[in-house]
């Protein structure tokens, strides 16, 4: 039935209109439109005749039953958030008056939400545990919220502390952000002002006090919350399983660079144990799948908890007042570095082991050819998409309380600056490679070996925790490193100057083009042009310059197809004859 996404949309929808009024009435019409299309209208005659009540079977019959009474209960619940927004803003005393309206109206809401669990809990309605946790849960958030505008403190914990036990069973199951943000957004916060008004110790997690004030008198609830998470509502242990069985202590202290601080906050407390948890249990999935980036999640999410709790400790200090100077400050300060060090360097391993997985399989593409090519081109603009986000990371680290005032640290932190730095420009120089830019390549080789140069190698911090494996950089991986360029810079700087000859050489064989023939008196630096051939074919047609005299000459001698008689025979006839042929003849010499 999806009875929390839907209510969840609709919240969102009054988020994106920003009305509660027009979220009201939009909860009208479309209840009128679901009235009418499921046969519940209100009779148009004019004696008015109440519908019957809704009965288990026809929601099992009708899903969409369910509908009409989260439209309801919604409709009321915009009422109460529109007399609220409004109430901000007045300080008349009319204010008493409307905060009366406001709390009946969530009374309202909130039996509309307790009708639609009584008959999800008949069995006749075919509704699933799941659907009759979410409206128990929905109609908890309802009832917890009543109490809280009427400032009942103690009914409002036991009222979200179901909503908080409900939710998070469901949300170890089923990982829908809709229940992460139902608990962020309302409950988390109702829970702790809640505490904080009945003067409970501050070092108690809202879990724990979730699950000290849940009712376990409903039974088929409780089982149901069970059936989802076995430890739902067991008392949080001492010890948090870890691997092989061992147990992992609950955190009562931090250290960073050999200072230590107490973790005072309970919320920080779980979640660090949390984090050591799902250390161990990347440890285990790392045996069976080394090159696994999905590995990493767990930790990556569990430091993202320890993160966030800390931020929130944070803010709620600064709230209060506390200075920077306040021990409790400094401590936190002191937690939030190591917490946000540890999940940049737990963000920066799974990088590095995508980065391992894509490198063998560019190995792989061992043939030629321009699929291959394109690939390979691909693999590497990868590799320095993930490099550019391990930079991103480390600058971020850099902003840590603490960082900047630690020289040591800084080198550290300069030199894998520099080695990182180093790779992505070496990626990018084989990109160039592959795409036959020599020059470019060894730019960008000698830009990459000058990284290594010009950083010392410290890379190593015996002060760093032993769980952060995602900065780890070895002496041997740094030279190795480091002769890798400076061989590729002396390769590509023989292949730039043999491409340089190779250019002067085309200049110096342009000048004399033509066949080879006739380029036998000119001595060729680099490879022979062959492209203009070795002789000329088929011949161009030119001119033959020829001494006149030779013409005449042979003019005497040609034999003509008439009769055979070569000229120089017919010219002395003719001068046994006499001269003949006239004026023109005597003007040709005949």
């Amino acid at each position: 039935m999806e009875i929390i996404p839907f209510v969840s949309a609709l919240r969102q929808e009054a988020q994106v209109l920003g009305d509660y009024h027009a979220v009201r009435k939009m909860c009208s019409r479309r209840l009128a439109t679901l009235r009418k299309r499921l046969g519940r209208q209100t009779s148009k005659s004019k004696k008015y005749a109440p519908q019957p009540p809704l009965a288990a079977e026809e929601i099992a019959q009708e899903p969409k039953f369910v509908h009409l009474y989260l439209y309801s209960s919604e409709r009321a619940w915009a009422h109460a958030m529109q007399m609220k927004s409004l109430l901000a803003d007045d300080t008349t005393t009319a204010s008493s008056a409307m905060k009366s309206h406001l709390v009946s109206r969530l009374h309202k809401a909130q039996s509309y939400a307790v009708q639609l669990c009584a008959l999800l809990e008949d069995p006749a309605s075919g509704a699933a545990d799941n659907d009759v946790l979410e409206a128990n849960a929905y109609a908890a958030s309802l009832r917890g919220s009543e109490a809280f505008e009427k400032s009942h403190w103690e009914d409002s914990i036991k009222a979200f502390a179901v909503s908080k036990i409900i939710y998070s069973a469901l949300l170890s199951t089923s990982k829908n952000e809709i229940y992460k943000d139902q608990l962020t957004s309302t409950v988390d916060p109702s829970i702790r002002y809640s505490a904080y008004q009945l003067q409970l110790p501050r070092n108690m997690d809202v879990a724990t006090i979730a699950r000290q004030h849940f009712p376990r008198q409903d039974e088929r609830i409780v089982k149901a919350v069970e059936a989802l998470d076995a430890k739902a509502l067991s008392d949080p242990a001492a010890e948090a399983p870890g691997e092989d069985g061992v147990g992992v202590a609950a955190v009562a202290s931090v250290t960073w660079r050999s200072r230590t601080a107490p973790v005072e906050d309970a919320d920080i407390s779980v979640a660090l144990s949390a984090a050591q948890v799902a250390e161990n249990s990347h440890l285990s999935l790392q045996k069976d799948n080394p090159s696994s980036a999905e590995a990493f999640d767990g930790a990556l999410l569990a430091w993202q908890e320890a993160v966030d709790a800390t931020k929130k400790a944070i803010d709620g200090q600064t709230a209060e007042g506390a200075s920077m100077g306040d021990p409790k400050m400094q401590n936190l300060q002191l937690t939030w570095t190591l917490v946000n060090y540890s999940l940049i360097c737990w963000r920066i391993a799974r990088n590095r082991v995508m980065l391992e997985g894509i490198a063998q399989g560019r190995k792989k593409n061992k043939k030629g050819g321009e699929e291959v090519r394109v690939k390979k081109l691909g693999h590497l603009k990868e590799e320095v998409a993930l490099y550019d986000a391990i930079l991103q990371s480390l600058e971020q680290v850099y902003g840590l309380p603490g960082v900047a005032a630690d020289e040591h640290f800084s080198n550290e932190l300069d030199s894998k600056k520099a080695y990182f730095s180093a790779l992505k420009c070496s990626t990018i120089a084989r990109s160039h490679a592959i795409l036959s830019n020599r020059t470019n390549a060894l730019a960008l080789f000698a830009r990459a070996l000058s990284h290594i140069t010009s950083s010392p190698p410290t890379l190593r911090s015996a002060a760093t925790p032993t769980s952060h494996k995602g900065l780890d950089i070895t002496p041997a991986e740094f030279q190795s490193l480091k002769s890798t360029l400076e061989n590729e810079v002396a390769r590509f700087r023989a292949l730039a100057e043999m491409d340089l000859i190779a250019a002067k050489s085309a200049k110096t064989v342009g000048k004399g083009a033509g066949a080879l023939v006739e380029r036998l008196d000119q001595y060729p630096e680099g490879k022979i042009d062959f492209e203009n051939g070795i002789v000329q074919w088929p011949p161009k047609v030119a001119p033959v310059p020829v001494k006149p005299v030779f013409l005449d000459v042979a003019f005497n001698f040609i034999e003509y197809p008439s009769d055979g008689t070569p000229r120089a025979v017919k010219d002395k006839k003719v001068e046994e004859g006499g001269k003949k042929g006239g004026f023109l003849g005597s003007l040709w010499g005949r």
